[in-house]
């Protein structure tokens, strides 16, 4: 019989005990994945090894404005005559401009006319930059005066892009797990892959619970406040790369909560639950939870704000378990225990690479001081300045709503600080830019 996750005793994780419990039960495996096209596959994560279906570039282009030449006609000329300058008339009855290839093959003595980004004609080995040059018109002909630097430059392979030079036939492009930008779309529509195969977006489900929320536009009367934390949730659902799956406010009601619980469990990857999870008579989630037979992996962080944040997994019959990670209701709560935890299991979840699941962190200078906690680590929310410090909110109590605007970073305060002082280097996680 396991024991109800309200009766355990309370023995905090630390935040990088507790990420790691959530990080090792991921199974991005069984999200699946569909074919979607290249354009539609931006912002989404590869789910298989692509690899080039022909060279780039598929034939030797030219590099520069010039003509294209047999480089022995004019290092054989070099050869014979040691001057400053150096005239060699070649032949140029052809042209070769990008997208109309020359078909001609060159053919000793001759040149032809070339364009950047052209097709090197066969019989050329070389290319010789237009401003390296003086054209003389001699009819069908052109006499080539070239410069002995310019000469000293002339070799086989000059200003000539090589097939394949970018990327070789069968070349491994992206493997699995990749994220796809513009210019990675780009590099698999120009290598022959119009459609890709991609990780389903993971399906995360919030809910959100309380009599005192009231919908978003809705007056709150006395003691009710606007139902905020499902919307931010969705948000930072979206820029972790998942797909939410808002279900209503949830009343203080058990058969409203059962209700809630099971619809998510049916076509959920994930259930992410704000507020109700605090040890009052109308704190509904956890005891619910346990009647529905929850698998607990912990139960409170040594962590500020978010301290009472839970996690464990949810038995489905048939199917892999659904993680379900439970936030405080507070909005800066719900927040801070959000980026920490669920975001880096929803990137795990959406296939990519470890590497991407967690924010990029680095040292940041203190521009004011900050306060600290000697229980818990406290992930102070601040602004970073042009010179790179960061400048801890004002105001930091998990309630308020000032306290999750207009911010960049969290910085780490380590736990047993009271307070940090200006000119400290604290670790930080970047949010943005």
């Amino acid at each position: 019989m396991t024991t109800p996750v309200t009766n355990l005793p309370s023995s905090p994780l630390t935040v990088d005990e507790a990420v790691a419990r959530v990080l090792d039960s991921a199974r991005p495996d069984a999200i699946g994945s569909e074919q979607v096209g290249v354009e539609a596959a931006i912002a989404r994560v590869l789910a298989e090894p692509c690899h080039a279906r022909w060279p780039l570039p598929s034939a030797p282009l030219s590099i520069m404005d010039g003509y294209a030449v047999r480089s022995r006609d004019l290092l054989e000329a070099r050869d014979v005559h040691d001057a400053e300058t150096l005239a060699v008339e070649l032949q140029s009855e052809h042209e070769s401009a990008a997208g109309h290839p020359s078909t001609a093959a060159l053919e000793p003595g001759t040149c032809v006319r070339i364009a950047t980004g052209a097709v090197v004609p066969a019989g050329a080995d070389a290319v010789v930059p237009q401003e390296d040059t003086r054209r003389i018109e001699l009819g069908a002909r052109v006499l080539i005066e070239l410069s002995s630097t310019a000469l000293a430059q002339v070799e086989p392979g000059r200003w000539i892009r090589p097939t394949g030079s970018d990327v070789a036939k069968g070349e491994l492009l992206l493997g699995p797990g990749a994220a796809i930008g513009g210019g990675e779309a780009s590099l698999l529509a120009g290598t022959g892959h119009a459609a890709v195969a991609v990780r389903r977006r993971p399906i995360v489900a919030i809910l959100s619970s309380g009599d005192e929320l009231v919908a978003i536009g809705q007056t709150p009367a006395r003691g009710q406040i606007v139902s905020t934390n499902a919307m931010l949730l969705g948000a930072q659902i979206r820029e972790a790369g998942g797909e939410p799956l808002a279900l209503e406010t949830v009343p203080d009601t058990r058969a409203a909560m059962r209700a809630a619980i099971e619809r998510a469990s049916e076509s959920a990857d994930l259930l992410v639950t704000s507020g109700g999870i605090s040890v009052g008579d109308h704190d509904l989630v956890l005891p619910v939870l346990d009647e529905l037979g929850f698998e607990l992996s912990f139960r409170k962080l040594a962590l500020r704000p978010g301290r009472p944040t839970t996690f464990g997994h949810l038995p489905r019959a048939g199917g892999q378990p659904l993680p379900v990670l439970a936030l405080p209701g507070n909005p800066a709560s719900t927040l801070v225990a959000f980026e920490l935890l669920a975001r880096p299991l929803v990137r795990a979840l959406s296939g990519l690479a470890r590497h991407r699941w967690q924010r990029p962190r680095r040292l940041v200078e203190l521009a004011s001081p900050a306060e600290g906690d000697r229980r818990r680590e406290h992930f102070v929310r601040a602004t970073i300045d042009a010179h790179g410090r960061a400048r801890p909110l004002a105001k930091q109590l998990s309630g308020a709503l000032r306290s999750i605007a207009d911010f960049d970073a969290l910085v780490r305060v380590p736990a047993g600080r009271d307070r940090v002082d200006a000119g400290e280097e604290l670790e930080a996680l970047i949010l943005r830019e």
